[in-house]
């Protein structure tokens, strides 16, 4: 694939969404109707991101600036003596959240970060077992409001896996979670297995 368009940011959501018709089929179909495009083409917008040039590499905020569009935000730190860019994008597929990508200076890597828009609020649950698919980020799920969380598994893409410690509505009692994430957006949220001895990080006992 290597000559085709960059990926345009319709795109780009297209194929974060791909993934998500495998861990959260319902919420994925209904999304791909809203916005008139079939799982086929998504699958097809996911090969382009992963392999197409030069979308998937670019190493500045002003690359993805020209393909995508101005941002919605922008700011600048400087901690220490050096420089740090970040620039984020509203993501229409999901109206709350938008992406963010942040630029180090001599660094040739960007470092990407989905946030919730300002203005918008997580729901509120009482419990983990009460959490939907799309409902909390990755940083949402780790700032400790359900109780002690850890990382699994997974490259900050497709096939995250996280656990935390909460109460179980169900019996009152202390119980493991795990939490499955595509694109730093939660997918879905299980019991783990009485055997499962915390904080292991064997991906292989997660089926």
């Amino acid at each position: 694939m290597t000559g085709e368009p960059v990926t345009t940011l319709h795109d780009f959501q297209l194929s974060m969404l791909n993934a998500m018709c495998t861990s959260a089929p319902a919420e994925a179909a209904a999304l791909l109707a809203r916005v008139g495009a079939t799982r086929e083409e998504a699958e097809i917008a996911e090969k382009r991101w992963w392999f197409a040039n030069p979308t998937n590499s670019f190493r500045t905020i002003a690359e993805y600036a020209d393909a995508w569009g101005a941002p919605v935000a922008e700011r600048v730190e400087y901690p220490g003596d050096r420089e740090i860019r970040y620039a984020a994008w509203d993501l229409p597929f999901w109206p709350c959240l938008r992406i963010e990508w942040m630029e180090l200076e001599q660094h040739s890597v960007l470092f990407r970060k989905l946030l919730r828009q300002p203005g918008h609020q997580r729901p509120q649950v009482k419990s983990a077992a009460d959490l939907p698919a799309w409902s909390w980020t990755w940083d949402e799920f780790h700032d400790g409001s359900l109780g002690q969380t850890d990382f699994v598994d997974g490259w900050g893409a497709v096939g995250d896996l996280a656990v935390c410690r909460a109460i179980d509505p169900e019996t009152g009692r202390d119980r493991i979670y795990w939490a499955d994430f595509d694109w730093a957006l939660l997918q879905r949220i299980e019991r783990a297995p009485d055997a499962f001895e915390w904080p292991s990080r064997c991906r292989a006992q997660h089926k």
